[in-house]
């Protein structure tokens, strides 16, 4: 017999249906054992599917049992939890608690809103204890702003003061007063933080609060003002102007300005002599409403459109160093544009194009370059150039101008469209360049003996731009150089035997095999500068001993047996000021013992000296060399032909 197709149609509805009950079990769960019976055919189809729904029916039945029940018992364990917490709250609302918070610590300062720089202020800090347990080990830190000092002493900074208060009953109150004096710039606000740490009884936590108090400076018992370009050309020199003014009814003692220079900005001079460094300066006493000024020339190197800050910082000088300052008064600035000059101006001497210091020695010929770019988009008609030369090393009558007009009378040479057709006009972007040669002045040839010789160059290029109105217009630029001078140190050297300091002994000619004492003389002059770390070096040949005897015997002369080596410690030696006594001499003895072998021969009794030593202007180390000297005494005058040759 066919199975029917409709019922069949509807188990598969009832078993795909959205609707229909989920027979799966939800979780593990215990059955009770039945049997059921499997038709194997389709004969009976709703019945089976009548038994599947009662088997789906008694198993969702047994999960809502067993989940209703853990949901209860949740429910029952959280309310019992929230009970608990309810009354735990409700005792300590009820009967008080040792909870610290420190929101009920509270930190009351008193004192002015304003105050004069350097008039001493007074503050009163409270510290106001609102919990219910007692504070205890309470560390009261008060930190100052940069420019406060000891009030009772304006020269020592305060930075911190700190100080451990009373312990403090709950709901009670403790007090301090702290003083001090600010200094700062007029109308500028100065805060300062109040920190209290404390503890409770039974607890190793430390606890914290803090407060800020401002205060107002009305007026600065010192001002400062630094005036200068707010543009200046790349490697231009140009002045730096600082102003401090007093305002305070008592004189400001032991001032010191210091400043920080920017990056590319090369220190040239100023008036008023620096301290340990070209950025410090000890101003010293300033009397109420006087002043004091401080040049500062200088040169600044950058590229185009560049900005740089000059600061300047004054105060009182530390009591441990004079030299740094121990309390701020006041600080100022001053910014500065680099700009690229219109015409760019070059200065090379003997190749060194370098904005340095460039040393020379005397009457060596130096050649100057001078060249000129031109930066503008647009030419410049009608240039000349001007150099000025200056310095007591500078000769007049040893200038060779090139192509260039020399003026004697005022030491300047000129260049113009005249002289040098380039300058007539110069295309955008156009360069050119002038050469001369200067010799510096030797001190031989001064009538006064010259300390110290440097030169300087200062260079000026000016010419004429069509502007966009069809005018002309002047422009402008210039650069400079220094040149020093090295000194002449040299070393001077001769042997004699019947002068100087000591008695010599032995035969004339020298005798082979036999001993013959001589005297070696040096002498070391030195011209223009002080010289430092001066020291002669020479060594003995084998057949010549030490003698032994050295004049000035305070001279720090010493023998090495090993290498033969004699060196003479100089030390010092002072620039020539026409006097004798600035020359450093010593002498000293050697033996010669000749050998059957060098009979007939004229010998060397010492080898080359090699004198070294420092130039204390310039820096730069310093040479001279002494030939070997030997048996053809030519300074002695007892010596005669024949004498210097070995004799059986």
């Amino acid at each position: 017999m066919a199975p029917d197709k409709s019922k069949i149609e509807e188990l598969k509805k009832s078993l795909y249906s959205r609707t229909a009950q989920d027979i799966r079990p939800k979780h593990a769960v215990h059955f009770h054992q039945q049997e059921f019976e499997v038709k194997t055919g389709w004969d009976e189809p709703q019945k089976i599917l009548d038994d599947a729904q009662s088997v789906q029916t008694e198993l969702n039945d047994h999960y809502e049992d067993h989940s209703m029940s853990f949901f209860t018992k949740l429910l029952i364990a959280s309310g019992i939890f929230f009970l608990i917490a309810l009354g735990i709250g409700g005792y300590l609302v009820l009967n008080g608690s040792n909870i610290v918070s420190a929101n009920n610590v509270d930190i009351q300062v008193s004192g002015p809103v304003s105050v004069a720089g350097g008039d001493p202020l007074s503050l009163g800090v409270q510290v106001v204890n609102k919990n219910n347990v007692e504070l205890t080990v309470v560390d009261l830190t008060v930190d100052f702003p940069d420019g406060t000092a000891n009030p009772d002493d304006v020269s020592k900074s305060l930075t911190t003061y700190q100080q451990l208060m009373d312990d403090i009953a709950p709901g009670g109150m403790s007090q301090k007063t702290v003083r001090a004096a600010l200094f700062g710039e007029e109308n500028s606000k100065k805060e300062i933080l109040v920190k209290v740490q404390y503890r409770v009884p039974g607890s190793n936590a430390i606890f914290y609060k803090e407060k800020t108090y401002e205060v107002l400076i009305s007026s600065s018992p010192l001002s400062i003002k630094v005036d200068s370009y707010g543009e200046v050309n790349s490697g231009q020199e140009f002045d730096t102007t600082v102003t401090l003014t007093s305002n305070s009814k008592d004189i400001l003692k032991n001032l010191v300005l210091k400043g920080t220079y920017p990056t590319g900005f090369t220190f040239i001079s100023s008036n008023l002599q620096t301290s340990g460094n070209n950025a410090t300066w000890k101003i010293g006493d300033l009397p109420p409403k006087s002043k004091k000024t401080i040049v500062i020339k200088g040169r600044l190197d950058g590229q185009d459109d560049e900005d740089r800050i000059f600061r300047f910082i004054s105060g009182a000088a530390s009591a441990k160093n004079d030299k740094t300052i121990g309390t701020q008064y006041i600080a100022g600035m001053n910014e500065v544009k680099i700009k690229k000059p219109f015409l760019s101006v070059g200065v090379e001497l003997d190749g060194d194009s370098t904005n340095e210091t460039h040393i020379s020695s005397f009457d060596n010929p130096i050649e100057v370059e001078v060249s000129w770019f031109n930066n503008l988009e647009s030419s410049v008609i009608d240039g000349e150039i001007h150099v000025k030369l200056s310095g007591n090393a500078f000769d007049k009558v040893a200038v060779s101008p090139g192509q260039g007009f020399y003026q004697s009378a005022n030491n300047e040479i000129i260049w113009n469209k005249i002289t040098t057709p380039d300058l007539s006009t110069i295309d955008a972007g156009g360069s050119g360049k002038v050469i001369f040669t200067v010799t510096p002045k030797n001190p031989k040839n001064s009538v006064r003996p010259i300390t110290n010789p440097e030169m300087n160059i200062s260079v000026s290029v000016k010419g004429n731009r069509i502007s966009e109105a069809n005018v002309p217009e002047a422009i402008s630029s210039s650069a400079s150089r220094h040149i020093a001078i090295a000194p002449d140190v040299n070393i001077s050297g001769q042997i004699v035997r019947s002068i100087g300091p000591f008695v010599n002994t032995g035969p004339i000619p020298p005798q082979a095999e036999k001993e013959t004492t001589y005297t070696v003389l040096w002498t070391v002059y030195n011209t223009s500068s002080d010289a430092s770390n001066a020291q002669v070096v020479a060594t003995l040949p084998a057949y010549v001993k030490w003698g032994g005897k050295v004049s000035p015997e305070d001279e720090a002369v010493t023998f090495n047996s090993v290498n033969g080596q004699v060196t003479w410690n100089i030390g010092n030696v002072p620039a020539y000021t026409g006097s004798s006594a600035t020359k450093k001499t010593v002498a000293f003895q050697v033996i010669l013992t000749p050998s059957v072998a060098q009979v007939g021969a004229e010998l060397t009794l010492i080898n080359q000296a090699t004198l070294t030593a420092t130039d204390n202007f310039t820096g730069v180390s310093l040479k001279s060399t002494q030939e070997a000297r030997g048996t053809a005494l030519g300074s002695d005058p007892a010596f005669k032909t024949g004498d210097e040759r070995v004799v059986q």
